[in-house]
């Protein structure tokens, strides 16, 4: 049910801090493979760009979208790490992942002060936070922001802070259903009619945190062209992302989408955001 040339917006690869289903080089020539046409390479912590850079020059044939990931391995809300990460011809940037304070309790690390807010004791943007979106929001080209797992009140403060800034970064809400995300359908719909995209991500479901029927009924909700989907897939035990993707667009259609729907969300809109503007 995918349409050729179908893009994962959200994959994970070797080299990492821990064990990955494939290396880069070889993730991209599964997807040479398949009928997809490219993916999201995202770590949590380093910036993606060599990596993405040494496979496409072994599979060509192939779109590897770089991206950097704001946890503290890279200064956390470091405009620095965002500039030189853009220069390098990053695609996303995700806003803290396991760094932050809404992912870390009761989690168990070999890292310290993975304790990362965007906000203030008192509720309001942290000036580093701020400067982080100026950063993107300067970018020469389009660049998309990703929430990360950040939680919903600071995606609130944030949208609000680019919307006064008048910044048209495009905003991606990261695998909303993941259950410590605790985004609600409402949540979920606000952030859509404010103009931010919404990951329809397969891992949660894998995970059991949410049924592919309900994932579904939030497609509905905010309509298709508000939705990317993606697999964050990577893990030794899942199945490679490519047949994953395939998978997740089966079980979709099942419920009631249309392929014109999956299209949407796993080509359109993925290519709207991602190719250079």
């Amino acid at each position: 049910m995918l349409p050729d040339d179908a893009i994962d917006f959200h994959v994970h690869a070797a080299p990492s801090l821990w064990e990955r289903k494939h290396g880069t080089v070889e993730l991209a020539r599964r997807v040479a493979e398949s009928h997809l046409g490219g993916f999201v390479l995202k770590s949590h912590f380093w910036n993606t760009a060599p990596m993405a850079r040494m496979a496409a020059e072994q599979v060509p044939d192939v779109d590897i979208y770089s991206s950097i990931a704001l946890n503290t391995f890279v200064g956390g809300f470091n405009p620095s790490a965002v500039k030189l990460a853009i220069e390098m011809g990053v695609s996303v940037v995700w806003l803290p992942t396991f760094s932050a304070a809404n992912y870390t309790p009761g989690r168990h690390f070999p890292f310290e002060g993975q304790d990362l807010t965007a906000l203030t004791d008192d509720g309001a943007l942290r000036a580093d936070a701020r400067a982080v979106l100026e950063t993107v929001a300067d970018a020469d080209r389009d660049v998309v922001l990703g929430n990360g797992h950040l939680g919903p009140d600071e995606t609130y403060v944030i949208l609000d802070e680019l919307e006064a800034m008048g910044a048209e970064v495009p905003y991606l809400i990261t695998h909303p259903e993941s259950a410590f995300m605790d985004l609600s359908r409402e949540d979920q719909v606000a952030f859509a009619e404010r103009g931010a995209y919404l990951e329809k991500c397969y891992l949660p479901v894998t995970k059991g945190d949410v049924d592919v029927e309900t994932m579904a009924t939030t497609v509905d909700a905010v309509g298709a062209d508000r939705c990317v989907l993606s697999t964050d897939y990577g893990q030794p035990s899942n199945p490679s992302p490519p047949e994953g993707l395939l998978e997740f667009a089966d079980r979709l259609v099942n419920t009631g989408l249309s392929e014109d729907e999956i299209a949407t969300m796993a080509l359109e809109t993925p290519r709207v955001l991602l190719e250079p503007r």
